[in-house]
């Protein structure tokens, strides 16, 4: 009886799970919702990769946690070198690059007259910003807080 509520737990992180992934879904087309068949397939998929937050409190997900259980994640092709030159190309020009001291300051904000200044762009209303916020929020692309 003492273990009941870990099953409880597993089923409802189980259903967190397939309500995110209908979420994700729906918010990719949502002219074209997911069928119940479909997020199933998904969450399947995310258990055979690991994509499933490990049942703890260390907010990683169990391919994190045990990387010789799943498959490796396929990498991003490393930018040419002719990327890299020009990348840092564009760092000297703009001062992007660590001043040689410990302030851990760019050279742009150390010596603001050397190098352009960035356009202000136009600003955002707090209301653009707050759906700018739920947008990623909804998108994963930051985490939701704790109980939110």
């Amino acid at each position: 009886m003492k273990y009941a509520h870990l099953s409880t737990l597993g089923s409802a992180m189980t259903l967190a799970l397939a309500t995110l992934s209908a979420g994700h879904a729906l918010a990719e087309d949502p002219g074209t919702p997911k069928t119940r068949a479909e997020v199933r397939q998904e969450l399947e998929d995310a258990k055979k990769m690991g994509e499933i937050p490990a049942n703890d409190e260390s907010g990683l997900l169990l391919r994190d946690l045990y990387p010789s259980r799943y498959p490796a994640k396929a990498k991003d092709p490393s930018p040419t070198r002719e990327q890299v030159r020009k990348e840092l190309e564009e760092a000297q020009r703009t001062g992007e690059i660590p001043a040689n001291d410990e302030s851990g300051l760019q050279l742009h904000e150390l010596y603001p007259s050397r190098y352009p200044q960035p356009e202000s762009g136009q600003r955002l209303t707090r209301e653009q910003v707050r759906q700018e916020l739920e947008r990623a929020r909804k998108a994963g692309e930051i985490p939701m807080p704790p109980g939110g």
